[in-house]
């Protein structure tokens, strides 16, 4: 149950865009592969310049040849992730129940932050995509594919008369941020919950939620 947003020590779409370097697709997709790698194993702080160029088997200054700095790399290995999370949903079945469906994305997107609470992080660090003609993600685009689940499943339960006539993007990001926030609680240690205590505290927080939008 989670959605992802903004974080400060990011670099921002635009800026990543107006600064990478045109590179080599196949030494690039092994850098962000390795830099993938070394984050869901040590963390974000463990992906270093040097330390990914080492696992490529390139020198430490040839992997400026593909992304001019960390931020950059950083950048790569969210869109990886992005677009891999994507496609992982893009092939699930729609369930036809709209209330059934939004519980559905918002339990597989607590399964992705619980077993990849690494990659969870650097996804809510750097918006996916190049976002609107300001160089900010719009929640409401297609560019956020988690919110883009959510919204579609709340959309579709209004049309069904399962949830009262609201504004439908307003009502996914209050989903969103109740998720993301409990979500970031739990990583930080703030709850003092167990992985299984903190599903259910989940749940419980959204059927109040629901409830409160229900028809």
């Amino acid at each position: 149950m989670a959605v992802y947003g903004v974080h400060q020590g990011a670099v921002g779409a635009s800026a990543w865009c107006s600064t990478v370097i045109r590179m080599a697709p196949g030494t690039a997709d092994r850098i962000a592969a390795e830099a993938s790698a070394l984050l869901r194993a040590e963390g974000e702080d463990a992906v270093s310049m040097r330390r990914v160029a080492a696992a490529v088997g390139i020198t430490p200054m040839a992997i400026y040849r593909h992304f001019p700095n960390r931020e950059a790399l950083l950048h790569a290995v969210a869109e990886r992730g992005w677009d891999q999370l994507a496609e992982q949903w893009g092939r699930r079945a729609r369930h036809d129940n709209p209330r059934a469906e939004l519980r559905r994305t918002l339990n597989a997107l607590l399964d992705f932050a619980l077993e990849q609470p690494r990659l969870y992080a650097l996804l809510y660090a750097v918006p996916s995509g190049q976002g609107n003609h300001s160089g900010e993600l719009d929640f409401r685009s297609a560019e956020s594919p988690v919110l883009s689940a959510v919204v579609a499943a709340v959309d579709e339960g209004m049309h069904r008369g399962v949830f009262e006539p609201d504004d439908v993007s307003e009502v996914a990001l209050s989903i969103a941020a109740l998720m993301h926030g409990l979500i970031s609680m739990h990583h930080t240690r703030q709850l003092g919950l167990s992985d299984p205590e903190f599903r259910v505290l989940c749940g419980t927080a959204m059927t109040r939620l629901l409830h409160g939008v229900g028809a």
